[in-house]
């Protein structure tokens, strides 16, 4: 049996939309399960501090603290912010994954004259440059999810080029950017400290985004 034109359209925009929610839903539900880990990390270790220093004079449970302080550290500072900071990464990485899959898929389908390696610069911003020019998207629709995810384009440059050490970071303001963004922080004035509500509201920017360019152009 054969599809029609129509038939493998629709199959075709079907199957960019699932890949994408489905993906998605795949980022929640893990940086839930590995946060939840991580809470109850830190809800032992607060268990067992308190049993450490029952009955302890004020000088014993000083040294007491400064050991658990190292512990909830190496959890909060070192293993959560690498978790989130590294999942930040990966959230972006699928965004433009998903925005070049649909340049080239369109692009197969409707026969353009240039291919996206033929725009000059990379990731995000060159997949739009493409979608406005070949297929007419209309970026004017999705301002607020774009100006959004210029910002995570930002911080993802400065965690992977960086380390998320701003001071050592070309881009311009993203200091104030960060200390702007709700779920964005500094340490020591330098530091990208990333929050949960952060990686939240980049996965729901996402989803927003790829659903109303789906939608516009499929």
């Amino acid at each position: 049996m054969k599809f029609s034109q129509e038939n493998n359209s629709n199959f075709f925009a079907y199957a960019l939309k699932f890949q994408a929610n489905d993906r998605l839903e795949e980022f929640r539900q893990y940086t839930q399960e590995i946060e939840s880990k991580f809470d109850a990390d830190k809800d032992e270790l607060a268990r067992r501090y308190s049993d450490s220093v029952n009955g302890l004079s004020a000088e014993e449970v000083n040294e007491v603290n400064d050991y658990f302080s190292d512990d909830y550290y190496t959890i909060e500072e070192i293993y959560v912010g690498l978790f989130r900071k590294s999942t930040l990464v990966s959230i972006y990485s699928f965004l433009e994954n998903a925005m070049n899959r649909l340049c080239r898929n369109l692009a197969r389908k409707n026969s353009y004259s240039f291919a996206l390696n033929d725009l000059k610069g990379e990731g995000i911003v060159r997949a739009r440059n493409y979608l406005e020019k070949s297929a007419g998207a209309d970026f004017n629709l999705l301002n607020g999810e774009w100006s959004k995810l210029l910002k995570l384009n930002k911080v993802r440059n400065c965690i992977v080029h960086c380390e998320g050490d701003v001071s050592a970071s070309k881009i311009a303001s993203i200091a104030e950017m960060i200390n702007a963004t709700p779920g964005l922080s500094l340490r020591n004035e330098r530091l990208i400290t990333v929050e949960r509500i952060y990686i939240d509201a980049c996965i729901t920017t996402v989803e927003e985004f790829l659903e109303k360019l789906y939608n516009q152009l499929l």
